[in-house]
């Protein structure tokens, strides 16, 4: 298993936990303040990019791993990251969106990385 897909995955399913979360209205209230509540826009918008999220680790996990390994690979990268989510929201909740932000920023580093690596 090559590092940097691990971090890639691994980034991109928390991104995608982040999106689901913050399209809930209690832990968009715990971030933004008591009472509020995404827009309809902004809610459909946050699913789909979770979901877009998953779909993406599942595609790293089953190019590193194979489609033998790779589904159940991509089962621990999205625990890892739920677990390390619901630390997140649990103990530091305003800070979710900036580490979900540099978390975004990083992924195109981490898969170009992945993908000169692979071609080595």
């Amino acid at each position: 298993m090559n590092p940097y897909g691990f971090a890639l995955a691994l980034a991109l399913a928390y991104c995608a936990w982040s999106a689901l979360a913050l399209a809930m209205d209690r832990h968009f209230a715990d971030i933004n303040g008591r009472g509020a509540e995404p827009a309809p826009a902004q809610r459909r918008r946050l699913r789909r990019l979770g979901t877009l999220g998953i779909v993406l680790t599942f595609g790293v996990a089953v190019k590193m791993q194979g489609w033998t390994i790779g589904p159940v690979a991509c089962i621990g990268f999205l625990s890892m990251a739920g677990v390390l989510q619901i630390l997140s929201l649990s103990y530091v909740p305003a800070r979710v969106p900036g580490l979900s932000r540099w978390l975004l920023y990083a992924v195109p580093v981490l898969a170009l990385l992945w993908i000169f690596d692979m071609a080595a």
